[in-house]
This record gives structure tokens, C-alpha cells and sequence, in this order.
């Protein structure tokens, strides 16, 4: 019979581009594993079948004795290629389930994170809202914050640094924003908000780098008005 020629040793580790290579999970990777077993086996095939023909252009080739051999080899090569095809459709699926899981997850996260955003934007302008209206207007207002929350586009809320989404809405509703009353909030420090005090200048937000103000010095000591 003829040398076949040498057979390529399994690769080390599954390929990136395979079909399914997403699929995560100790499953995944034992899946990945068979498929290249499975590959390597229909590798082999088809060299002992090419190994077949070559026997069969002999002179002195009994073409029974072929023709049977080949029809095994050619029956294993195809329940190879279809073993191989089944675990490839199910590396899919799950690549397609595990992306729409992924999928929702990202959704549902972004969704909280809407509303996380929205309630503190909520409770900013309310406080501008209560410092600055009469009492009688407060509903009025809180009417026209409700609307602007339910107008502006979502992308805005999370894109937008929280500050600006502030002083923006409360320009909206006609209420002056004044910083000052959220200088203390973690937002308010991280983005560096600019505070303007009633007729000074703007000074910027104390951020969480800066260091303490030092302590105003001693009051000095009574002064004697009197001879001692």
C-alpha cells in the first residue's frame, strides 16, 4: 500500500474565527474542543481515501477489495462531517442566546442607570425649585419639571454631565440655578461645578483633591483700654 502522508498534529487551542467561538463557559470550550477533533478525523479521511485512490491506479490493484474500503472510509468521513456540523449549528445557538442575553442585560443595567439619573436630576431641580418660587408655584413647577423629564431624550441623561443637565433644565422652568446648593454632592465635586455666590464671582467647586482650608488664625487677646 502506499505512505500516506503524515498527519498535522491538533491545533493547540480553538480558533478565534471558528464558528461559535463566542460561546462562553467550560460547556463552550469542551464543545470546541470535539469540533476539532472531529475536524482533524475528517483530515484523516480524506487522506486515506486519497491514499485509496492512489491504490487503486496500481496495476496490480484488486478493485473489490478497494471499492469496499472505500465506501467504509467514505461512510466514516461523512458521519464525521455531519457530527461536525451539528456541534458547529449548536455553537451557534448558543453564541445567538448568549448575545441576547448579553443583550438584555445591557438594557436592563442602562435602564437603571436612566433611572438612577433622572431621580437625582429630579431632586436637584426641586431643590432649586423650593429655594427660589412662592409657595403657590411650586406645583406648577414641579409640573414643568415632570415634562422636561419626559421630553428630553434618554442618550441625554447618560451622555450629559449631570451639572449641566441641572442648570439647563432649571433655565427650561424659569427657576435661576444656583449651584451653591449642591456644591457638596459627589456630582457636583467630580465634574468641578462652577459656583456663583449672590453677586460675587464664580469660584470653582472644591474637588476631591483639594486639600482642607486652613483654620482661620486666633482671635487676638482683649486690648486694655485702661492704665494696669
Amino acid at each position: 500500500m502506499t505512505d500516506l502522508p503524515a498527519i498535522a498534529a491538533p491545533p493547540s487551542g480553538p480558533d478565534p474565527d471558528a464558528p461559535g467561538a463566542c460561546a462562553c463557559g467550560a460547556a463552550g470550550d469542551l464543545a470546541r474542543e470535539r469540533l476539532a477533533m472531529l475536524h482533524e478525523l475528517a483530515q484523516i479521511g480524506m487522506r486515506l481515501a486519497r491514499g485509496v485512490e492512489r491504490e487503486a491506479e496500481a496495476p496490480e490493484a484488486s478493485a473489490g477489495d478497494l471499492v469496499l474500503k472505500f465506501a467504509r472510509i467514505a461512510r466514516a468521513v461523512r458521519q464525521t462531517l455531519a457530527l461536525e456540523a451539528r456541534i458547529e449549528g449548536e455553537l451557534a445557538t448558543r453564541a445567538r442566546e448568549d448575545a441576547a442575553q448579553g443583550a438584555v442585560r445591557l438594557e436592563r443595567e442602562t435602564r437603571a442607570r436612566l433611572v438612577k439619573r433622572k431621580t437625582a436630576i429630579r431632586w436637584a431641580v426641586e431643590q432649586a425649585i423650593e429655594a427660589e418660587a412662592d409657595h403657590h408655584e411650586l406645583e406648577g413647577l414641579f409640573d414643568h419639571l415632570d415634562e422636561r423629564l419626559q421630553d428630553r431624550e434618554d442618550t441625554d441623561f447618560l451622555d450629559r454631565p449631570m451639572g449641566e443637565l441641572v442648570a439647563r433644565i432649571c433655565r427650561d422652568i424659569g427657576v435661576t440655578p444656583d449651584m451653591s446648593l449642591w456644591q457638596d454632592e459627589d456630582w457636583a465635586i467630580a465634574e468641578g461645578v462652577t459656583i456663583r455666590p449672590a453677586g460675587g464671582a464664580e469660584v470653582p467647586a472644591p474637588t476631591a483633591l483639594d486639600p482642607p482650608a486652613a483654620a482661620p488664625p486666633p482671635d487676638p487677646p482683649p486690648r486694655a483700654y485702661w492704665d494696669g
